[in-house]
């Protein structure tokens, strides 16, 4: 029998056709775990705390930061600083006062998350990196443990729920049946710049839960392997549904998953202490608002790629102002930006007699 309390707090889900005391007790009985307290991870926990969920484990090494607060709505001014999970289990708390939450302030890797798995009826990915996308849907699979799964990136979010492996129907399907391999880092939008509305991350983490509290209560319909793909400046809300693949091998053990903005710290350290020294030169391509935030302390000159979309001359005139034999230390947020930079205007840079290269995790590394 469920506490009075709870009964009051979930009084109205209960007086749903379908939705009564035993499906709310499935939902104090379930143990779900969740990757990342972050723009998807929040909502995603507000809403199953207050959904009645009796169960939360979420892994999150992050501290909050200002810049988190506004997608990341378990969070607000005074938690910065803060570790992320601490911050969220206290919010989950007060909106739950029963709920146990595990608060894991560390991240999930290949030695940790199948032990993670353990007794857990459904993982939830909220995490922002391909490398752990792709950990979290093995994990998945060798262990059989259904996966909601969510990501977001500008004005667009992808919701799906996969479960293959162990346990799972016939026809499960996985993530690895959309996306067979990670993608190379040079695919994958900087980690921290390619931006997002803080609102298409509160939608995803809704449609998130929903499906999660669908599949752990037994109602409505939960199609494994359909994804929805959610665009907010057109308010419309795609669906189709991914197959399994019969030639592709169930995953049986953990690989190796690199993150896409790794970062060389070796040539990254060389390049800083020439910049130090004074013998290479810093040049900026973020936009005005990125140096308003961070920078690194060194005198840089500053040509916005915003700029260079609206004028072709304006790298050939910004090269220009250096001298042959100049090294040019090109950098942004994280070095994916700069990498391209560099990639597309070295043979002009090399026509200079200049020499141009990318700093490898840029601000975020180096500032």
């Amino acid at each position: 029998m469920l506490p009075r309390d709870e009964l009051q707090r979930t009084a109205r889900q209960m007086n749903l056709p379908g939705f009564g005391p035993e499906q709310q007790e499935r939902l104090h009985d379930a143990r779900v775990l969740v990757i990342g307290a972050g723009g998807l991870g929040c909502p995603v926990m507000q809403t199953l705390a207050a959904t009645g969920v009796g169960h939360i484990t979420v892994f999150d090494d992050d501290t909050v930061d200002m810049t988190n607060i506004h997608r990341q709505i378990l969070f607000g001014a005074p938690d910065v600083g803060r570790p992320k999970v601490e911050a969220a289990a206290e919010r989950l708390r007060t909106l739950q006062p029963g709920i146990e939450v595990e608060a894991v302030r560390e991240r999930l890797t290949p030695d940790n998350i199948l032990r993670a798995l353990s007794g857990v009826d459904l993982l939830i990915d909220g995490s922002d990196t391909f490398a752990t996308k792709f950990l979290a849907a093995d994990a998945a699979e060798i262990t059989g443990t259904p996966l909601v799964w969510g990501s977001v990136l500008r004005y667009r979010g992808d919701v799906a729920l996969w479960w293959s492996g162990p346990g799972a129907p016939a026809d499960g399907v996985g993530m690895r049946d959309l996306y067979p391999a990670q993608p190379d880092a040079d695919s994958v939008p900087d980690c921290a710049t390619a931006g997002v509305l803080g609102v298409t991350t509160s939608v995803v983490g809704a449609l998130m839960a929903t499906e999660a509290v669908k599949f752990l209560a037994g109602v409505g319909e939960s199609k494994v392997g359909r994804l929805h793909i959610y665009d907010a400046l057109t308010t419309t809300i795609r669906a189709f549904t991914v197959a399994r693949d019969p030639a592709r091998p169930l995953t049986a053990a953990l690989g190796s998953y690199a993150d896409a903005c790794a970062v060389d710290s070796t040539q990254g350290q060389s390049l800083i202490d020439a910049l130090s020294a004074g013998t290479a030169h810093a040049l900026d391509i973020r936009e005005p608002h990125e140096r308003a935030i961070a920078d690194l302390p060194f005198p840089s000159s500053h040509l916005p790629l915003s700029e260079v979309e609206r004028d072709a001359a304006a790298v050939e005139r910004a090269l220009a102002g250096y001298a042959p034999g100049d090294e040019v230390v090109v950098y942004c947020a994280g070095g994916v930006r700069s990498g391209r930079f560099v990639d597309t205007h070295h043979a002009l840079a090399e026509q200079l007699g200049i020499s141009l290269v990318s700093l490898p995790g840029g601000v975020q590394r180096w500032g």
